[in-house]
């Protein structure tokens, strides 16, 4: 494919421009020819700020308007089915911001039509290219630590990104907890294994209700892998605890701790490379538009991948509604 790689930018708000400021970045790989979103200020925004002349309100629109190769879509969470699905359909490789979906249909419904299609279809698994995740996937990979046997993870801070009038705070439209900053650490965590989960035990509730935020705001859950190798993990949108990984061999063990930035292997600090080479690119929007330019498969978060992670997320949101534990898709 002649470069640089026709850009449709769909949301203007925060992620929105968080891509597109990187994309600016890129510009022998990506060029930014449109902008959706239904607020006119943001669309006068990218006017006026980013000088990307061609704005829509709706998105079927700009598909029919504005040739592109791929979209980049941050919208609501509730959307990013319907989204995706239609700018797959007009023959467009799609970045969707995580999470994929808000149900596992609408996920396989994604992966598949991507492939019929003959699409990419990436999703916005950002720690996948942060430096020190991808050195203990690395030192995992290298045998440093063994077989891993047990992967744990604690990400528990204050706040929920979202007042009482944003679309977040309601369950039906954002998903909660697991959808919203869990898929970012399950990911992760089944990243390192290299396996999708079997099984999972959760506990899922709202402990801050309020007329208008119903979403499920604290979880915690035990989960299996392929292997038999186990997986924790804890969640709050309350509880100022911090940010901290485990991975547990039979050779050793590695702790992480995301608020000091130290990493120990074996109880000896390690100094993280500053480049960590793993398949694909060093960042997230460069590996997109790699793959593009390249006519090749994603080597990192592409849809059919995320998907066993959003699989053990609705497992995870099922076992907490029944108690159960429950099987993974």
């Amino acid at each position: 494919m002649d470069i640089p790689i026709r850009i449709l930018l769909v949301g203007a708000g925060r992620m929105g421009l968080g891509h597109l400021k990187e994309l600016l970045k890129m510009p022998q790989l990506a060029t930014v020819v449109g902008g959706v979103d239904p607020s006119p200020e943001a669309r006068q925004r990218l006017q006026e700020e980013y000088g990307i002349a061609s704005t829509f309100a709706e998105l079927k629109p700009a598909l029919e308007a504005v040739e592109s190769d791929a979209a980049i879509i941050s919208v609501p969470n509730f959307l990013h089915a319907e989204y995706t699905l239609e700018t797959l359909r007009a023959g467009r490789h799609v970045f969707i911001e995580k999470p994929m979906a808000l149900t596992l249909a609408d996920v396989d419904a994604m992966v598949q039509t991507a492939a019929q299609e003959g699409r990419l279809l990436m999703s916005g698994q950002t720690l996948r290219f942060v430096g020190h995740l991808r050195y203990v996937k690395q030192l995992i990979d290298a045998g440093a630590i063994g077989t891993v046997r047990h992967v744990l993870h604690r990400r528990m801070g204050a706040g929920r990104g979202g007042d009482e009038q944003s679309w977040f705070a309601r369950q039906h439209r954002s998903g909660g907890i697991l959808p919203g900053i869990g898929v970012h650490s399950l990911d992760v965590l089944l990243w390192w294994l290299g396996e999708r989960a079997t099984s999972v035990y959760a506990v899922v509730q709202n402990i801050d209700p309020h007329p208008d935020v119903d979403i499920e705001d604290e979880a915690s859950l035990v989960a299996t892998s392929q292997s038999g190798a186990m997986i924790n993990a804890a969640l709050s949108f309350h509880h100022q605890a911090g940010t901290d990984w485990v991975a547990a061999g039979n050779a050793g063990v590695i702790n992480l701790s995301s608020n000091s930035g130290r990493l120990l292997l074996n109880g000896e600090e390690q100094q993280v490379p500053e480049v960590v080479e793993l398949p694909g690119e060093l960042q997230i929007q460069h590996e997109f538009l790699a793959a593009i330019r390249d006519d090749r498969p994603l080597a990192q978060a592409s849809g059919a991948e995320v998907r066993q992670v959003m699989a053990l997320v609705f497992a995870a949101q099922e076992s907490g509604r029944t108690g159960q534990s429950v099987l993974v898709p």
